[in-house]
């Protein structure tokens, strides 16, 4: 399948994954850590936290999508990834100091950038106001701060998080409660996002349609429809 086997003419709204859709860390969550813990005595190479970080959230994520989701599972959440990523050389004493401050550094706009094409594409589209944008992502309340902070907010009409509406992608309670949201069906709704099961095959499975940022489909699916850059969804009729 290609961008022109999508039936465009019913699509309502657009929705957009955050993190490594529309946002990124900078200059890079193990520099990040790095900093935090260097300011704690303990010193740990950006490139071995890097790596840690990758494992560790490639296993956390596994046990998506989560019967029960809200703030507080989000912060556990985080909570454990950082101490799996950061032991054994922070002392566990430490452990939890070192969490609130990356909690906090994580929230400030200064730590994430908008990804190549964002700003414009999402501008264009908005403007067209052919269709409503909105962001359908697995995050927390933090997501609100950044995307004011980024500049990014005032193109949606909508931000649903999974901490606040109780479910996370790739439950369909996810699309169901944005489907609600913007008061549209699921065929009149399109979601854009980098991951593939919880953004592209979850999507499709909701009943919605979906486009995958990717430079190449997955193996498993090579009829996915995909985007190497946002800004091609700038050439659609949306």
């Amino acid at each position: 399948m290609s961008l022109l086997d999508l039936d465009l003419s019913r699509v309502r709204a657009v929705t957009f994954d955050a993190g490594d859709t529309l946002l990124a860390p900078t200059p890079s969550v193990g520099k990040i850590y790095a900093e935090v813990l260097a300011g704690n005595g303990v010193s740990l190479e950006p490139k071995i936290l890097n790596e840690r970080f990758r494992e560790v959230f490639k296993t956390a994520v596994k046990a998506r999508p989560r019967g029960v989701v809200n703030e507080e599972t989000e912060m556990n959440f985080w909570r454990e990834v950082v101490r799996k990523c950061v032991t054994p050389e922070c002392p566990g004493n430490l452990v939890g100091k070192v969490f609130a401050q990356l909690w906090e550094e994580f929230a400030l706009e200064k730590r994430w950038l908008a990804l190549p094409g964002v700003q414009e594409t999402l501008t264009v589209l908005a403007a067209r106001r052919r269709v409503r944008l909105a962001v359908l992502s697995n995050w927390d309340s933090r997501l609100h701060r950044i995307l004011d902070g980024l500049d990014l907010r005032r193109n949606f009409s909508a931000v649903f998080i999974s901490s606040e509406i109780g479910a996370e992608k790739p439950d369909a309670r996810a699309f169901r409660a944005t489907e609600k949201g913007l008061g549209l069906p699921a065929e009149a709704c399109l979601h854009v996002g980098d991951n593939y099961a919880h953004d592209y095959a979850a999507a499709r499975a909701a009943g919605w349609q979906a486009i995958l940022l990717s430079s190449t489909p997955p193996a498993s699916d090579p009829a996915a429809v995909c985007v190497k850059c946002l800004d091609e969804l700038i050439k659609l009729p949306l």
